[in-house]
């Protein structure tokens, strides 16, 4: 039985670290490129019939299946499938035994001769699980002491109790041995065509060919859009939309009272224009890029932290608020350092006199999951990330094998295996680049001699391990006591780089090797059965011309290979960008997945739209901005969330955007209107080094702003559906449990809020009740109330007697509460400081040291703290 292979990994598995191979060790000899398909994959049709099924015992149909049950298949059952069973369970066997056929869905289902192999669902009830356990003597799989590896035992165990999703099902003659669905004639892989806008019979509704595409659609169903939602309801939605903030008192008064024609462009216009629009925007791309602070499995010496990760949010922000050009945007995130050095040669300019700013673009590669210092699963996650976040296509699956259901053959993965394992960071932190000149005063040379005194603590611990070394390295106890000054060193690292006033900010970037190379085909992923080496060069799907695609011979090939991404003719990346913001826009992109527009995509809702804003998108010099600002123009855009149980009936998921769609706000923008509302909010400070969950800055910064660690994010995010840090995440799934609720209603950040909201002097010069019941509305959810919605909220202030203004406490209770809160505070910045050395379970409480106020709340802020639990303080309409 083999040890655990890198065939066990694919998109799904990245969370994964196999053996350890030291970046800076890693050979070509020990490093991948593509196979040929392994026979049982490639079969022919059956020659041996499969057993008719049982009548007694029904065969389910196939339904659909999630792309992360999907990959889990492919990633860890298919390969132990092929490698383990199908020898004697397959069409492919000279003699199926006990009539099991393990090669198909229908086969698994149907089982062998002692009936179904698998109970869905049921792991302990399943003959195929009890048989690779080795639990019965008389049924193991596979027989003669062969068991299988723990890990693989594991897996297939997950499988069936997820129920056993399966994509195979029986072969059929003429079926394409290679890809599903339809291969390269899928529409995404074809070129972007040119589209004629439709021509509707309610033109007087469009306001730009977005609506005609839209309208159209609805008129070919007899149906009609929503009319317009009122001119409060869509400033709150276009000022979070691109904000990620409530708008303000100024902006309110000022759009109601604005009746001139182009009173929503002007609008729209100043939102683009705010420094708050690229926070709020860089949080969707931070997603996809699986932006954290820490390494998540960094190897067993390293400290986990990144102390420079936020100099990559910050130049994505940036990015967003200049409106960078797409194309760009991408270049610069793959290959920022060799444009760099082109530029250089060009103009015969030193690279130390160059503005190296973009350099810090390159945390798009590097700030990934470090797997223990596993090279190939670091290049894999770079392929993975790669290919998700531009290309929309899951290029990791072809790891192992060609990929099951695009024409991404496994010598493509192998190629672009070659481009990104010929790049590394350097070996030291303070070996890379600084973001900016750095002015070499007193903090700097202070910084710089202790930098110097770690260096030498470095050179000294090498010696000591040579010496060690030389003396045979029998002794247990003194090769401890070295590693143990290793890890102190690397700690003591990066304390200097991430809280030392005089470290300059870096760039977390990539340097090619000297001499790169192209890799070998790992058959199977496996590291020791490696095949045709492959040169490094684009898809062959998205190559122009497949037959003769260009070899890339200099340097490792990653700035060529961002061209080719950015290139207007390549179909997929104007169109998966597109989809994106479409999605955030609308809580739905015209295609569900965003990161996967391949044959397992669903067909796009409105394709003629979706090309027609790729091809503007790319005519408007790639800009961003200009795509948001005709989406949020449009007239669908302005639509009201209404429902029509007719149409609901006809098109529930309002796939034809007949209606404005509900969304819950992200936990981000839930912190950021508390704040703002409380007038606490700092706005003025863009950037800089993330805050900790349980600092005060908590209270004042931008969530986007906040500590993640990786390998444990904290547990409020991840209750608000926070997405994996470790893996691409275009799409965020909402999901509806009690912690959500349970935390608005206990929080201390929401009390707080709500307490600061009614000690504010506009609340407090007020004198007349109800105008204190508007008060809070219009801060709250942006509208007036309801005469109805005034008269309940008086009634709760009547009911709550002597406690129309707040209520003072003693002052001994008061200095104990003080003593309290101080002590906590303590505590709190203590652990939360140690949580970020190591990979403990410590959840630090939200901005502990700020939310510690002891004092008896009066009824208005109750009320406010109330209004606060309601979907309409959360959601946005």
């Amino acid at each position: 039985m083999p040890v655990i292979s890198v065939r066990k990994f694919c998109v799904a598995s990245a969370l994964l670290a196999c053996a350890v191979t030291p970046f800076a060790t890693l050979r070509a000899a020990d490093t991948p490129a593509a196979t040929d398909k392994p026979a049982a994959e490639n079969a022919p049709a059956p020659a041996t019939p499969e057993k008719p099924a049982d009548p007694d015992i029904p065969i389910p149909p196939a339904g659909p299946i999630s792309a992360d049950d999907s990959n889990f298949f492919e990633a860890h059952v298919r390969p132990v499938l092929v490698d383990e069973c199908y020898k004697c369970h397959s069409h492919d066997a000279d003699k199926v035994k006990g009539g099991l056929m393990l090669d198909t869905r229908e086969g698994v289902l149907h089982g062998g001769d002692t009936g179904p192999a698998i109970v869905p669902g049921k792991p302990d009830d399943s003959l195929l699980i009890k048989a690779v356990r080795y639990t019965d003597d008389d049924l193991q799989m596979p027989p003669k002491g062969h068991k299988l590896g723990d890990d693989e035992i594991a897996d297939l165990t997950e499988w069936v109790r997820r129920g056993a999703p399966d994509p195979r099902s029986t072969a059929v003659k003429g079926s394409s041995p290679i890809y599903g669905g339809v291969g390269r004639q899928h529409w995404s892989f074809l070129p972007v065509k040119p589209q004629v806008i439709p021509t509707v019979k309610d033109s007087s509704w469009c306001l730009n060919p977005i609506d005609n595409f839209v309208l159209a659609k609805l008129e070919a169903q007899n149906m009609k859009p929503n009319p317009a939602a009122d001119k409060h309801t869509w400033l709150r939605r276009v000022t979070f939309n691109l904000t990620g903030l409530p708008p303000g008192d100024e902006d309110l008064q000022n759009f109601m009272a604005d009746n001139s024609p182009d009173a929503y462009a002007r609008f729209v216009d100043r939102l683009l224009a705010s420094p708050q629009y690229g926070e709020h925007w860089a949080r969707y791309w931070l997603d996809v890029a699986r932006y954290a602070d820490t390494k998540g499995d960094p190897s067993r010496r390293e400290d986990p932290r990144f102390p420079f990760a936020w100099t990559y949010r910050d130049y994505v922000i940036d990015a967003f608020n200049r409106d960078k050009p797409y194309n760009q945007f991408i270049i610069e995130q793959l290959a920022a350092d060799r444009v760099v050095i082109e530029q250089a040669r060009r103009t015969h300019t030193s690279v130390d006199k160059m503005d190296v700013s973009s350099l810090a673009a390159l945390g798009f590669l590097t700030l990934g999951d470090q797997f223990n210092d596993n090279i190939r699963d670091i290049v894999n996650d770079q392929i993975d990330v790669t290919s998700k976040a531009f290309l929309g296509l899951t290029v990791s699956c072809a790891r192992c094998h060609d990929h099951k259901f695009d024409p991404i053959p496994q010598k493509d993965y192998y190629s672009l295996y070659g481009v990104f394992a010929n790049s590394h960071p350097p070996p030291f932190v303070w070996q890379l680049p600084f973001v900016h000149p750095v002015p070499r005063d007193a903090a700097y040379l202070a910084y710089e001699a202790k930098v110097m005194a770690l260096v030498e603590r470095e050179k000294d611990i090498k010696q000591e391990f040579f010496a060690f070394r030389r003396t045979g390295g029998k002794d247990a106890e003194k090769r401890r006591e070295l590693i143990r000054k290793d890890i102190i060193l690397n700690r003591d690292i990066n304390d200097v780089e991430c809280d030392d006033p005089g470290a300059p900010p870096r760039s977390c970037a990539l340097i090619d090797v000297p001499r790169p190379e192209d890799y070998p085909v790992l058959l199977r992923g496996e590291a020791e059965n490696k095949g045709d080496i492959v040169p490094r060069r684009f898809l062959e799907i998205l190559s122009p011309d497949p037959k003769h695609r260009p070899e890339w011979r200099h340097d490792s090939g990653r700035l060529e290979l961002a061209r080719a991404i950015a290139n207007p003719a390549n179909p997929m990346t104007a169109r998966v960008l597109v989809n994106r913001i479409w999605q955030e826009d609308f809580g739905r992109g015209f295609v569900d997945t965003p990161d996967d527009l391949g044959n397992q995509s669903s067909p796009p809702t409105h394709p003629e739209l979706l090309d027609w804003l790729a091809t503007q998108f790319v005519k408007n010099g790639w800009s961003i901005k200009k795509l948001q600002r005709m989406i949020v123009l449009s007239q669908v855009y302005r639509e009201s969330s209404g429902d029509n149980p007719a149409y609901a009936d006809t098109d529930p998921d309002n796939r034809l955007l007949w209606r404005a769609n509900l969304r819950r706000l992200d936990f981000e923008e839930l912190h950021d209107e508390l704040l703002d509302i409380a007038g606490t909010l700092d706005l003025a400070k863009i950037g800089g080094k993330s805050v900790l969950l349980s600092s005060a800055d908590f209270a004042t910064r931008r969530c986007l702003y906040t500590y993640v660690d990786r390998h444990n994010p904290p547990e409020l995010f991840t209750q608000f559906d926070f997405p994996n840090p470790s893996v691409p995440s275009g799409r965020r799934y909402a999901t509806l449990v009690p912690q959500q609720a349970l935390f608005l209603m206990n929080s201390a950040l929401v009390m707080e809020t709500a307490r600061k909201l009614v000690d504010r002097p506009q609340f407090q010069d007020l004198t007349d009740d109800s105008q204190r019941v508007t008060f809070l509305y219009l801060e709250i959810y942006n509208r007036l109330p309801s005469d109805k919605e005034t008269g309940v909220c008086l009634d709760y202030i009547r009911s709550n007697p002597g406690e129309d203004s707040p209520v003072a406490i003693a002052s001994e209770r008061m200095a104990e509460a003080n003593s309290i809160a101080a002590k906590r505070r303590a505590a709190i910045a203590a652990k939360a400081a140690t949580h970020l050395r190591g990979n403990n379970a410590f959840q630090p409480e939200p901005a502990g040291a700020a939310f510690l106020n002891r004092t008896p709340v009066d009824a208005w802020t109750k009320l406010a703290d109330g209004l606060f639990q309601t979907n309409e303080a959360i959601f946005l309409n």
